[in-house]
């Protein structure tokens, strides 16, 4: 016959205490122990703040009876200033309870407001509840630190984001205000940089740019796309010999791509966001995996004083705006609304935290004070190059070319258009153009030499693809429309609308892209593309 070994109770007690050991390194630990701890025992375990709601238990169903004892014993503990209590004394049911405590509690001071509650028979028949207390609450904390960590994470985001968007809206005060408190504090000029680095990677990419920086950037994750870190830098010169920031992120962070805006003034963030992002474009079929932004002064800068008259007029239903009820969204909101889906479509609702029943709402309310039509990208074309216009600085003052009661003369210089031969010659003035401002405004020699420097790249080096491009611009830049007007499948239009990113080093396929630019270019050329491009 064998004998069996028998095992002390000083060796049952250390096995027990090596399994809550193994068990408080899984997941939150705390739910593990207390499932452990109800079955050692036989008893049902819980953890329970001074309230007496339970936080956590070895089983989610509890009678009645369970309930007020652990209520009636939490009552006596405070009253008499107990850390431990055995509530009840009937053999069937009684009730241990221990103030569990966490790291940092003084020996001695008030509990931390968590008890181990454990109900059943014999709660105490072994050291187990003891042992568990000081891994539950070791647990507990570090599952608390971790959610705390979280939300003071998120907290930073969302506070990043909003001075982002700030910027953006040419907020500059509040926005130095809110970094400020945040750190580090914003450079003027900057360099925006767009980083694309795949969604799992965003924390790697983070860290790496603040090491790069020497935190002298200001680093946000993109609202609109998940896989983006914006990056808005110091323009401190680069030491000699050093590789400039874009340079350094795609030979630290692999698979990366970086688009580069210029250097420029904080008032113009926005400008420079859609530089970076136009330059990341490019930067996709480039082997080094990064590009700056090719250069070229903006039009909203060409069109000068005339184009800011036109703009002012065109503009004006919606700056002089007043809504009729508090609650609706005013001037500001509507402008910083359209502003924003000029830029990012749908993905508007994700940039400002709105609904995109919201956003549709204040849409129609634009074209209704407008009088646009924003599902055509000529109007789209229109209103942005105004609200563009409307973001620049006022350097000199000037009178309103028209009132809204009379119709506007042509601006000065329209018919002076010579210095253009070749291939790059342009056709005659529109006869329009003497009628309608928009036109007159495109027919300005500055506004012509602006509209060869975009559309020349795809003229000269590249033909046969300005058939795609006039397509896409006809049809709205609608990817299925232009697939059946060119008698191609939508995949096939795609990658020529990708080689033409190549060639003209904007962004068409993912937003912001160059639509609006492309389509004020191609109507100062040729007419507006809806008509004769």
């Amino acid at each position: 016959m064998g004998v069996r070994a028998v095992r002390s109770p000083d060796s049952l007690r250390a096995a027990d205490i090596l399994t809550m050991h193994r068990l408080a390194r899984k997941g939150d630990g705390v739910r593990p122990l207390l499932r452990w701890l109800g079955r050692r025992t036989g008893c049902w375990a819980g953890l329970v703040d001074t309230t007496g709601a339970v936080q956590a238990s070895s089983s989610p169903e509890r009678d009645s009876e369970t309930v007020g004892l652990v209520a009636d014993g939490l009552r006596e503990m405070r009253e008499r200033g107990l850390r431990t209590f055995l509530a009840g004394s009937s053999p069937e049911r009684s009730g241990a309870l221990l103030a569990v405590d966490l790291p940092g509690d003084r020996p001695g001071a008030e509990p931390s407001g968590l008890v181990l509650a454990v109900v059943g028979p014999d709660p105490l028949a072994t050291a187990a509840p003891a042992d568990a207390g000081p891994l539950l609450g070791l647990s507990w904390w570090a599952k608390e630190t971790e959610r705390t960590r979280r939300r003071v994470e998120v907290a930073d985001a969302r506070g990043r984001e909003a001075v982002l968007h700030l910027l953006m809206s040419g907020n500059l005060t509040t926005a130095h205000q809110m970094a400020g408190a945040l750190a580090p504090r914003l450079y003027d000029p900057a360099r925006f940089h767009v980083v694309e680095c795949g969604r799992d990677r965003r924390a790697e990419t983070i860290r790496v740019c603040a090491e790069l920086t020497g935190g002298r950037a200001w680093i946000v994750r993109c609202p609109v796309y998940s896989d983006h870190v914006l990056v808005v830098a110091s323009t401190t010169p680069v030491p000699a010999g050093a590789r400039p920031l874009e340079a350094a992120l795609t030979a630290e962070i692999e698979g990366c791509v970086v688009g580069t805006g210029d250097a420029l003034a904080l008032r113009d963030t926005a400008v420079g966001y859609q530089q970076a992002f136009h330059a990341l474009a490019v930067a996709r079929g480039r082997p080094e995996r990064w590009a700056r932004f090719d250069a070229a002064l903006g039009l909203p800068v060409v069109v000068g004083r005339p184009g800011r008259a036109w703009a002012d007029h065109l503009l004006a239903p919606l700056t002089r705006y007043v809504p009729a009820r508090v609650a609706d969204p005013d001037s500001a909101t509507l402008t910083d609304t359209v502003r924003s889906w000029l830029a990012f479509s749908a993905a508007a609702t994700e940039h400002l935290k709105i609904h995109r029943n919201t956003l549709a709402s204040r849409l129609r309310r634009v074209e209704a004070l407008l009088g646009l039509d924003l599902r055509l990208v000529s109007d789209q074309a229109k209103l942005d190059l105004a609200l563009r216009i409307g973001a620049l600085p006022h350097t000199t003052e000037h009178e309103p070319a028209y009132s809204e009661h009379e119709p506007a003369d042509a601006p000065d210089g329209v018919e002076a258009r010579d210095g253009a031969d070749g291939a790059d010659a342009i056709g005659p003035v529109p006869s329009a153009a003497a009628q309608d401002p928009f036109e007159a405004l495109l027919c300005l020699p500055a506004v012509q030499e602006w509209a060869l420097t975009q559309l020349r790249p795809v003229r000269t080096d590249a033909p046969t693809l300005e058939t795609t491009l006039r397509a896409w611009l006809r049809h709205d830049t609608r990817l299925s429309a232009t697939a059946r007007a060119l008698g191609v499948s939508v995949t096939g239009t795609r990658k020529r609308l990708t080689r033409l990113e190549q060639v003209l080093r904007r962004s068409l396929l993912r937003v912001p892209n160059a639509r609006h630019d492309l389509w004020l270019a191609a109507a100062a050329l040729d007419g507006p593309p809806d008509r004769n491009f």
